[in-house]
């Protein structure tokens, strides 16, 4: 059982780092080619598509991750816990983990939207200023990077279990 939980924790951090990850580094990119109303379109369609599906994926790593430790790993009880080395490295994941998928939920999701439904940017950068617009998108993309750090914290962390 622990074998196929295990599988299952690491299909769905793939599904949720890759995923996020793919459309930061690879889509978004590639969109920036568009005109700006199609971006504005792709962009909006792919975030409201997207984000439930890597939002289930994060949820999935953190309840795949809690069976992995605490029913069917070593944590039983907090001395354990509290006490150890895997104790202390796997409440780190856990609060790493929670604080990096409520960031991207709370923060990053929810301003990425804001910016995509704001007209002004748009039509800005329609009329040739594109400025205010780039300068959202750099914010946007300095505000995730949060979530990339926290990938990468989760990595590290997993590697010392």
């Amino acid at each position: 059982m622990r074998e196929i939980v295990l599988i299952l924790h690491i299909f769905l951090g793939i599904i949720w780092v890759g995923g996020i990850l793919f459309i930061g580094w690879g889509v978004f990119p590639a969109v920036m080619k568009m005109s700006y109303q199609s971006q504005r379109q792709f962009l909006t369609s792919l975030m409201r598509w997207s984000h439930p599906l890597l939002t289930a994926a994060g949820m999935g790593v953190g309840i795949t991750g809690i069976l992995l430790g605490a029913i069917l790993g070593p944590v039983k009880s907090w001395d354990f816990l509290w006490n150890t080395a895997y104790g202390n490295i796997w409440l780190a994941a856990l609060l790493v983990g929670g604080f990096t998928l409520l960031w991207g939920i709370g923060i990053g999701y929810r301003e990425t939207m804001l910016v995509l439904t704001d007209d002004y940017f748009w039509q800005e950068a329609e009329k040739g200023n594109g400025k205010p617009l780039f300068r959202q998108l750099f914010r946007i993309a300095v505000l995730e990077s949060f979530e990339i750090a926290g990938f990468l914290v989760l990595i590290i962390l997993m590697m010392k279990i």
